[in-house]
C-alpha cells in the first residue's frame, strides 16, 4: 500500500530521531515507493545534507542524501576521492528516476576535474544497478580517461591495449558501449588520452579488439569510416583516421565502403580526404571500382586550395584513364577546372584533358589575330559626378525628421545624413521629440558604452535633449605627475595613495610596510580627426538648439591642390603606452601634404600633420568606438573633394585592419574611395594596398570591389597602385598572398578591373625581389596571377631580369614564371571586352577641377 506524503514525513521524522548512524532502514521506508516530486517534498522536511552535516559520511546520512538529494548536491557532498558508503548510496539511488542517475553521472564529470575515478565506478555501478545508460557527450568525454586511469604510460602498447580491453570489458559491457559511441560524438575524435597521452595503448587495444572478435573489426572499420561522414569539424576526427590507417583495409574491404570513402571525398577536412585518396588508390585498379562516380566526385577536390590533395586526386584520375576508364569525363572535370589549378598542377592536368580540352576551346578570337588587343588606359580627369550638388536632399518635414532620428537612435543610419539632420533643425524652430523618442533617446545616452564620449547617436541624443555633460573633450592621455615637477598642461589629476604589503608567516597576516601618494589622470589632447570634428559639429547642434539661435552647419570642404609625400613614421603612443603592443611597434606609413597649413585654419578636415602622433588614439578608436562607420561616412561626405585626404585621414584605422581583426569603418571608407569621381594619388592607392592585405576576409573583398569600381569607372592607374603596393611590400606593411589573392577578386569582378590588375601586378614584377635578392615571401602567388590574366587577355608581360633567373626548377614560383615566359600575344573575347569597357569609360562625359591633387 503506497504511503500519503504526511505519513511519508511522519515516518522520516521518527527515523531522523534514531540514534544508530549505520541503520538506514526507517529511512528507507520513508520514501520507498516515492516518486521525484514526493521526494522533492521530503527534502523540505528533512535537509538532505542535515545529517552528513552533523554526523559526516556515515551511512544513514549517505542515505538521506542519495535518496532526497538533488544530483549536484550529491557530488559536491560526497567526499570526491573515495566515497565512505557506497552500499547506502547505490540502495538509496535504486528508489531514483532513470533522469537522477543520468543527471548524477553527468554531475560527476561536470564537478570534478580530476580525482574523479571513485565517483565514476559508482555512476557505473548505479547504471548497473538501474539497467540505465549514461551516453551524453560530458559523460563520455570522460570515459577514455578513467579507462586508461591505472595505466602507466611506460608501459609496453600491446599490454596497455590489454589492459584497456579488459577495462571495457567491466560493469557488465557499460564502458564497452561507451567506447562505440566515441565514434558518433563530437569532441571524442581529439580526445588527448586518444590521440597523445595513451594513443599507443589506445591503438593496440583497437588492434586487439579487432583480431579477437568477431564481427568487430568490421564494425571499427565501419564506425571510424561514418565518423567521418558526421559534418564533426576537422580538429575533431584526429583519431578517426588513425583508426582506419592502424586497420589497414584490404582491396576487398575498401570496394564494399567505395561510395562512403567517395562520399569521404566531399568533406571538409584535408586529413580525412587524404585518407580516402590513399585507401580509394589501393582498390582503384579493381574491376568492381565504381570509376563514374570517382569523376564525379574528383570535382568538389580539384577546386581545394590544398595542393597535395589536388594532385593526388588527378593522379587517382590518371590511373582510371590508363585503363581506358571513364576517359571523356575524366577530361572534362579537369578542364572545367583547370584553369584554377595552382600553375606548377596545370601540366599533369592537362595531360589528362585529351578533347575536352579542344570542346572547351580557350576564350580567344580567330586564332589568326597574332597580336593582342590595345586597351585603352585609364581617364585623367574627374567623372561628371563631381560636379553634382555637395548637399543631399533636404529633409522635408518633421515625420521625416523623426524617422530619420529613430534609425540614428538605432545605430542604423549613414553617417552621410548628418549633414541633412543639422540643416533641417538649423532652418527650423526646435521641435519636441515624440515621448518614444525622447525615452529612447535618454536609454542610448545611459546605455550605449562611449569610453570617449563621441558615439554619434549618443551625442545626436544629447543635442536634442540639452545634455551638456555628454561631450567629446580631445583624445584622453593618461598621465602621472612627477613629484618636483609641474603637472602637465591641461591634465586633470586625482592623489590615490597606494602600499606595499609583505605575509607575516609569525601571525598569518599581512603587514603594510610602505604608503605612498601618486597624482595621475588624464590629459586631453586636441585633434582634428573626424571623430572630433564630427563631435564638434554635434556640439555646435547642441548649443544651438538650447539657445534657440541661428547656427552655422557644416559644409562640404572646396577643392584645394596639394602634393602628397609618403612618409614612414613612428607611431605615436595611444591613452596607454601598451595600447600600441597589438598593432606593432615598428614605424607605419602615412602621408604628409604639402601647402596644407595655409588652409588647415580655415579648414581643419585637411590637417593630416598630426596624425602619425595621433595613431595609436585613431587605430584604436576603429577597434572599439560606437558608430564609427557613421563617422567615416559622414568624413566621406565632407572630403568628397579630398579622396586623398579622406584616406589619409584613416591609414591608422587600415594599418590595424592588416594586424588584427573586427576594426570598424573598412568597409565604409572602401565604399567611399570605390565611388569616389576623381583620379585617385598616393594616398588612395596606399590605403587600397592596405585594406588589400587586411587579416579579414571580409575587409579584403571590400577592398576588391572598390578596386574594380575604380577600373570600371577608369580612374584605376595601374602605376600608381603598384607603386604603393610595391613600398608596403617594402616596408613589411602588407602581405603578397593577401594581396595576390584580393587582386584575384577584383579582376573576376570586371573585364576591365581584370586588364587593370594585369597591369597593375606587371608593375610590381621588378619589386617581388628583395634587397638580398630573394623573392618577398610569397611572391609566387602574384606572379601566378600575373601569369593566370596574362594568358586570359593574350598579352605577354615583361619579367624583370632578376626575377627570371628564378625561371629554372620545379618549386611553385619556377612553374609560374615558366607559364608567364610562354604567353604568346594573341587576341581574346576577354581583351575584347576590356577594351570596349575603357572606350567607353574614356568617353564618359568629363568634370575638370580647377585644383588637382597629386603625388610626387
Amino acid at each position: 500500500m503506497s504511503l500519503d506524503l504526511s505519513a511519508r514525513r511522519a515516518l522520516l521524522r521518527d527515523a531522523e530521531k534514531e540514534r544508530d548512524v549505520n541503520d538506514y532502514a526507517a529511512f528507507a521506508r520513508a520514501v520507498e515507493g516515492a516518486d521525484e516530486e514526493e521526494r522533492a517534498a521530503l527534502a523540505k522536511t528533512l535537509a538532505p545534507s542535515r545529517l552528513y552535516k552533523a554526523e559526516g559520511a556515515t551511512p544513514r546520512a549517505c542515505y538521506v542524501l542519495a535518496a532526497l538529494g538533488k544530483p549536484k548536491l550529491l557530488v559536491e557532498t560526497l567526499d570526491k576521492s573515495a566515497p565512505s558508503a557506497e552500499q547506502p548510496i547505490r540502495e538509496a539511488a535504486r528508489g531514483r528516476s532513470h533522469e537522477w542517475v543520468l543527471q548524477f553521472c553527468d554531475q560527476i564529470v561536470d564537478t570534478y576535474a580530476w580525482s574523479r575515478e571513485p565517483m565514476l565506478k559508482l555512476s557505473l555501478l548505479m547504471q548497473s544497478d538501474r539497467g540505465v545508460i549514461a551516453d551524453s557527450p560530458i559523460w563520455l568525454k570522460s570515459v577514455p580517461s578513467f579507462v586508461s586511469a591505472d595505466i602507466d604510460k611506460a608501459l609496453a602498447p600491446a599490454a596497455a591495449g590489454q589492459r584497456i580491453v579488459e577495462r571495457l570489458d567491466e560493469h557488465g559491457g557499460l564502458l564497452m558501449h561507451s567506447f562505440w559511441r566515441f565514434f558518433e560524438t563530437e569532441g571524442l575524435g581529439a580526445h588527448w588520452t586518444l590521440t597523445q597521452w595513451l594513443a599507443e595503448g589506445w591503438d593496440a587495444a583497437v588492434v586487439q579488439l579487432s583480431e579477437s572478435r568477431p564481427g568487430c573489426r568490421d564494425r571499427l572499420l565501419d564506425a571510424s569510416l561514418g565518423a567521418l561522414l558526421r559534418d564533426f569539424a576537422a580538429t575533431q576526427i584526429t583519431w578517426y583516421p588513425r583508426v582506419q590507417r592502424l586497420l589497414d583495409p584490404g582491396t576487398e574491404e575498401i570496394i564494399a565502403r567505395q561510395q562512403s570513402y567517395l562520399a569521404v571525398l566531399a568533406t571538409a577536412p584535408s586529413t580525412a580526404v587524404g585518407l580516402a585518396q590513399d585507401l580509394l588508390a589501393k582498390a582503384v585498379s579493381s574491376d568492381a571500382f565504381d570509376a563514374a562516380a570517382l569523376v564525379d566526385a574528383s570535382a568538389a577536390v580539384l577546386v581545394r586550395k590544398e595542393k597535395k590533395l589536388i594532385k593526388a586526386q588527378l593522379k587517382l584520375l590518371a590511373e582510371l584513364q590508363a585503363s581506358d576508364r571513364q576517359v571523356d569525363a575524366i577530361s572534362q572535370v579537369v578542364a572545367d577546372v583547370v584553369d584554377a589549378m595552382p600553375l606548377d598542377l596545370v601540366p599533369l592536368a592537362r595531360k589528362l584533358m585529351g578533347s575536352a580540352e579542344d570542346a572547351k576551346s580557350v576564350k580567344t578570337v580567330p586564332p589568326s589575330s597574332a597580336a593582342a588587343v590595345t586597351v585603352p588606359g585609364p581617364r585623367r580627369t574627374p567623372t561628371e559626378s563631381t560636379a553634382t550638388a555637395t548637399t543631399p536632399a533636404p529633409i522635408n518635414d518633421d515625420k521625416a525628421l523623426f524617422a530619420l532620428v529613430a534609425e540614428h537612435l538605432e545605430g542604423m543610419g549613414n553617417g552621410a545624413d548628418y549633414p541633412r539632420l543639422f540643416d533641417y533643425l538649423a532652418r527650423h524652430s526646435p521641435t519636441a521629440l515624440p515621448p518614444e523618442l525622447q525615452k529612447r533617446a535618454a536609454e542610448v545616452i545611459d546605455s550605449v558604452w562611449d569610453e570617449r564620449i563621441a558615439s554619434p547617436r549618443r551625442l545626436l541624443a544629447a543635442a536634442l535633449l540639452g545634455r551638456d555633460q555628454v561631450a567629446f573633450r580631445g583624445y584622453a592621455k593618461f598621465v602621472v605627475a612627477t613629484k618636483g615637477q609641474p603637472d602637465p598642461e591641461g591634465a586633470q589629476l586625482k592623489d590615490q595613495s597606494m602600499t606595499s604589503s609583505r605575509y607575516d608567516p609569525e601571525t598569518g597576516d599581512w603587514k603594510v610596510d610602505e604608503v605612498w601618494t601618486s597624482r595621475t589622470g588624464y590629459q586631453y589632447l586636441e585633434t582634428h580627426s573626424p571623430l572630433a570634428l564630427l563631435a564638434d559639429a554635434f556640439k555646435i547642434l547642441r548649443l544651438g538648439l538650447k539657445r534657440g539661435k541661428a547656427f552655422s552647419t557644416p559644409e562640404v570642404v572646396p577643392p584645394h591642390p596639394f602634393v602628397w609625400q609618403r612618409v614612414v613614421h613612428k607611431a605615436g603612443d595611444g591613452t596607454f603606452s601598451r595600447d600600441l603592443e597589438v598593432l606593432g611597434d615598428g614605424p607605419k606609413p602615412f602621408w604628409l601634404a604639402s601647402g596644407a597649413q595655409e588652409v588647415t585654419s580655415t579648414h581643419p578636415a585637411l590637417d593630416v600633420a598630426p596624425i602619425p602622433f595621433e595613431f595609436t588614439f585613431r587605430a584604436q578608436e576603429a577597434r572599439e568606438q560606437d558608430g564609427y562607420d557613421q563617422i567615416v561616412q559622414w568624413a566621406a561626405w565632407l572630403l568628397k573633394h579630398h579622396p586623398d585626404t579622406l584616406a589619409a585621414h584613416f591609414h591608422p584605422m587600415l594599418s590595424a585592419a592588416v594586424q588584427v581583426i573586427n576594426v570598424r569603418g573598412v568597409g565604409a571608407l572602401l565604399a567611399a574611395l570605390g565611388e569616389s569621381s576623381l583620379p585617385p594619388h598616393g594616398p588612395v592607392y596606399s590605403a587600397l594596398a592596405l585594406a588589400a592585405s587586411a587579416k579579414m576576409p571580409e575587409h579584403r573583398a571590400q577592398a576588391a570591389e572598390s578596386i574594380a569600381k575604380l577600373a570600371d569607372s577608369g580612374l584605376l592607374d595601374p602605376s600608381g597602385m603598384a607603386t604603393q603596393i610595391a613600398a608596403h611590400l617594402a616596408d613589411d606593411f602588407v602581405v603578397a598572398g593577401r594581396l595576390a589573392q584580393t587582386l584575384a577578386d577584383a579582376a573576376s569582378i570586371s573585364a576591365i578591373a581584370g586588364y587593370r590588375v594585369m597591369q597593375t601586378v606587371e608593375a610590381l614584377l621588378p619589386h617581388l625581389m628583395n634587397a638580398e635578392g630573394k623573392p618577398v615571401t610569397q611572391a609566387a602567388k602574384l606572379v601566378e596571377l600575373a601569369a593566370r590574366l596574362s594568358s586570359d587577355y593574350g598579352t605577354p608581360l615583361t619579367i624583370p631580369a632578376l626575377l627570371d633567373k628564378r625561371r629554372k626548377g620545379s618549386s611553385v614560383l619556377a612553374a609560374a614564371l615558366q607559364v608567364l615566359a610562354a604567353v604568346q600575344p594573341h587576341a581574346t573575347a576577354l581583351a575584347e571586352e576590356a577594351a570596349a569597357e575603357a572606350a567607353n569609360a574614356a568617353k564618359a562625359p568629363s568634370h575638370v577641377q580647377s585644383t588637382r591633387e597629386a603625388t610626387p
